[in-house]
């Protein structure tokens, strides 16, 4: 996996991948343009899209395609320097009609206990948790932890 990371003004870079481009910026507070989103909010974007491919991939072996799924993620920061993520919390919010409860709580736990890379680095350093909602009720609780 390659990147290019090109610095532009400011704060503000342009990320050059695979002939994709995404802009990141600071927050205007610490200098920032506020052009993009942070190089954080991408780490967040990362645990939320691996795991929710899983997910669906998973799903998809099994012939349920839910209606949606939006995957909300909550993350606490500590007040030391550098500033890392202490807990991130995912909240996937299933909506669909006869989806089967069990193979959508099996579909996340697998994720977030055997295949998400993303939750498996974050894990050294940060405590991850996550529920799981079909349509608006809460199904599970779950932590990710991998047992290699």
């Amino acid at each position: 996996m390659e990147l290019n990371l090109k610095w532009n003004m400011g704060m503000n870079f342009t990320s050059q991948m695979r002939g994709h481009e995404i802009q990141i910026d600071a927050d205007i507070p610490v200098g920032g343009t506020d052009r993009g989103p942070t190089p954080k909010e991408l780490v967040l974007t990362g645990v939320a899209g691996c795991s929710g491919m899983d997910a669906i991939t998973y799903l998809k072996k099994y012939k349920i395609t839910p209606l949606s799924l939006n995957v909300l993620t909550v993350a606490e920061q500590t007040d030391t320097t550098p500033k890392y993520f202490s807990k991130i919390h995912l909240i996937y919010k299933f909506l669909g009609t006869d989806l089967n409860e069990e193979k959508i709580i099996n579909s996340v736990e697998t994720s977030m206990t055997k295949y998400c890379g993303v939750s498996y680095m974050l894990i050294k350093t940060t405590a991850i948790t996550y529920d799981v909602e079909l349509n608006g009720k809460k199904i599970f609780t779950g932590t990710s932890s991998f047992k290699m």
